[in-house]
């Protein structure tokens, strides 16, 4: 106890020792007046050793000098400190010896308790430091398995008669707590049974990690989950550790998912090489048959023109085969470029209907074309959109039974273009809508002559988002139909510059209802006079305001606008003209002294249908406004133009 107060600060031994002092004063001076007795100071020698321990040898000295004084004073003559009989100074004598022994004791009980002190407060340094040895190992622990971004466990075995019967989850890193729906708190220290990963199997766990927990060893094995996020796999290297299991859970998804795309990539390269090769004999048996034909002596003339016209249009089909190899090859390598051109869209869609035509006709499909409501010119390689749109039609005719329906619409709008192909055929599955635009996949793999190689659709696609478009599809199922469409951005859309003059013979035209706009008077009358004489019922007005009081109780189908009319310009009038449902589909002309690109992309911006600077060429204004509207093939022809 002494040993335990020394160490105390001075302020506290201070406190303690008055305290005691006086209580022992006290408690003499309660004897003195109770018994008189002379011995009763021999008391203050209780605190000796107790005032030595606290504050030095001298304060244990000055204690013993003021019990002396006050032993002296108490003994006869009461009140002096002259000391007469023998017996009284024995006492003091003694009581001085044993006052100077207990200081000395007191003085080394001090030693004692400072050695004592410092060897507690080196094993509390010490502690301390291994307790922060040991919380700086553990905040390393979890920062290292942390940081690993790898879930990790440590699961301990729960024994019941002898055999792990479940397993608790003892530590789990934060990418294990993301695994779980609750909190780490809350899943530490549960069975395996009862709390557990979305997905998991616990027989699988106990199955395989059970056998760690009893004896010594590691194993590795995969674990195939469906979660939240669809199918996943974690590879779980496990091991003992003093009769736990501690194990990294892996998601190896990613891995396993590339391994099954390069293993359906290989079944579909296996397929594309065998469709390959039936699509090359298929032209190559006619070829050498009518070769060893041309080899027979006596060969009549009409004989001769049948092999000729069997080896081009067999040749042909090699060369369609090889130029789709080439385009993938070129499309993947980056070095396929866009011959981009303004061109009218219904000149791609009769190009299109050119490529299908064969196949169409062949297999007695009704085709139906619903061009756009107006002229429409865009911005495009002319050559590869055909080759697309013909590639839908053709697939659409493959894929569609004899004496199906095809339709063929085009529509244009504010946001973008679209060229749509849609059939009454075998239709698509859903589970295998969203992998058709994928590179060797056919839509009807089981049935290899209408198959093809499986490239058309991606080749298409890839040639669409080169034009900064989209190519989609949908079904409705099997044996529903299907439809196909291109979506063009309506930046793509231009005014068209007017064709070169040529010398066409003179042909009937179609009578129009036209209304000419242009605030200078003499050109609007020479051009209302020149429009008449072709025979066309015109209107015309002087200045933008009256162009749209005329629309209100007029409905011409095709308007020609100079654009810098005074008051409302000619831009304005053909937003208007746009914005109002009666006339959005009138076809557009501009007649105007700018012919700049940047003049052009206006009027298309403002859905101009031509653009021609002044003076107009006859001709080629006669082709604008004798283009044609939307038409509907009719029951029993072929096609609509």
């Amino acid at each position: 106890m002494i040993v335990r107060i020394a160490q105390y600060p001075l302020k506290e031994r201070l406190l303690f020792g008055i305290a005691s002092s006086g209580a022992i004063l006290l408690a003499q001076q309660v004897l003195t007046w109770l018994v008189h007795g002379r011995l009763t100071f021999l008391l203050i020698s209780a605190s000796l050793p107790l005032m030595t321990v606290l504050f030095g040898a001298w304060s244990g000295a000055l204690l013993l000098a003021i019990g002396l004084a006050y032993g002296a004073l108490w003994m006869q003559p009461v009140g002096s400190l002259a000391v007469q009989t023998g017996d009284d100074r024995a006492v003091l004598l003694a009581y001085a010896v044993v006052g100077a022994f207990l200081v000395a004791a007191g003085q080394q009980l001090a030693k004692v308790a400072r050695r004592a002190g410092r060897a507690e407060a080196a094993s509390q340094d010490a502690a301390e430091r291994l307790l922060q040895v040991e919380r700086e190992a553990r905040h390393r622990f979890d920062v290292a398995l942390n940081s690993a971004g790898v879930p990790f466990f440590i699961l301990t075995p729960i024994v019941r008669d002898g055999v792990v019967a479940e397993l608790r989850w003892e530590y789990l890193n934060e990418a294990a707590a993301r695994l779980f729906d609750q909190p780490a708190a809350v899943v530490i220290g549960t069975s395996t049974s009862y709390v557990r990963p979305m997905g998991w199997d616990s027989d699988v766990l106990l199955e395989r990690l059970a056998p760690l927990a009893e004896r010594a060893g590691r194993d590795a094995f995969d674990v195939r989950i469906q979660g939240d996020l669809g199918e996943q796999w974690f590879h779980v290297v496990a091991a003992s550790l003093g009769g736990a299991v501690v194990a990294w859970f892996g998601d190896v998804t990613p891995r396993v998912r590339a391994e099954q795309a390069l293993s359906e990539a290989d079944r579909r390269k296996d397929e594309f090489l065998a469709t390959l090769a039936h699509e090359l004999r298929n032209p190559l048996a006619p070829i050498r048959q009518v070769a060893e034909i041309l080899e027979q002596p006596r060969l009549t003339e009409e004989r001769t023109q049948w092999c000729v016209k069997v080896l081009r249009r067999q040749s042909a089909a090699m060369a369609l085969l090889l130029d789709d190899l080439l385009d993938v090859s070129r499309i993947t390598r980056g070095a396929l470029t866009l011959r981009k051109e303004v061109v009218a869209l219904r000149e791609v869609i009769d190009e299109a209907i050119e490529i299908a035509r064969p196949i169409v006709e062949g297999k007695a499909h009704e085709l139906v074309v619903r061009p756009p409501a107006r002229p429409l010119h865009i911005e495009a390689d002319r050559l590869r959109l055909a080759q697309v749109l013909g590639n839908l039609l053709t697939n659409a005719a493959k894929y569609t039974p004899p004496g199906g329906r095809i339709e063929l619409a085009a529509r244009a709008d504010d946001a973008e273009i679209v060229l749509s192909v849609e059939d009454n055929g075998i239709g698509i599955e859903p589970d295998k809508l969203s992998a058709i635009f994928s590179m060797f996949s056919q839509i009807n793999p089981d049935h290899h002559r209408d198959g093809g190689l499986g490239i058309g659709l991606a080749l298409s696609k890839s040639l669409i988002e080169l034009h900064g478009g989209r190519l989609t599809a949908s079904s409705a199922g099997k044996n529903r139909g299907s439809c196909f469409s291109i979506h063009l951005a309506a930046e793509c859309r231009v005014a068209a510059a007017p064709a070169p003059a040529r010398d066409t013979p003179a042909v009937a035209l179609a009578k129009r209802c036209i209304l000419v706009v242009d605030d200078n008077i003499d050109a609007a009358d020479a051009l209302t006079a020149v429009l008449e004489l072709e025979g066309h019922e015109v209107r015309t007005v002087y200045s933008g305001e009256e162009a749209i009081d005329v629309l209100n109780h007029y409905s011409p189908e095709v308007v020609l606008l100079d654009l810098g009319l005074p008051g409302m310009s000619g831009i304005d009038v053909a937003r208007r003209i746009r914005a109002t449902p009666a006339t959005k589909d009138v076809t557009l002309i501009a007649i105007t002294g700018w012919g700049q690109p940047q003049d052009r992309e206006r009027t298309a911006e403002a859905g101009f249908d031509f653009h021609f600077t002044k003076p107009v060429d006859v001709v080629q204004l006669n082709e604008a406004i004798e283009w044609p509207g939307p038409t509907v093939r009719p029951e029993g022809t072929p096609e609509a133009h």
